[in-house]
């Protein structure tokens, strides 16, 4: 398939975080820089705080996408199963003790 059909796929648009981690951080760099050379000093600073916090967060959402991509894969690749589970096939009534 062709990559424009991979990113609008379902899930997709993870593959475009390493572009828009790079867009954002010339932003970033660009914000920097107006506010050294003395251009609209409050709004340059306010951008560079939220163009910051938006690399923090993509990086947050990134690592937490990986996580759970790990999990998913770990639970249906038939790796161990999920804690909280039981492998008797008699599910939550094997747990119980009266």
């Amino acid at each position: 398939m062709s990559f424009v059909t991979d990113v609008l796929s379902p899930g997709g648009g993870v593959m475009l975080l390493p572009f828009v981690r790079l867009v954002i951080g010339c932003l970033l760099v660009l914000i920097m820089t107006m506010f050294v050379a003395g251009v609209a000093r409050l709004h340059m600073a306010i951008l560079t705080v939220l163009s910051s916090g938006l690399l923090v967060s993509l990086s947050f959402f990134e690592s937490e996408y990986k996580k759970a991509r790990a999990r998913a894969e770990m639970s249906s690749g038939g790796g161990a199963p999920p804690a909280g589970t039981t492998t008797t096939g008699k599910g939550k009534e094997a747990n119980k003790t009266d």
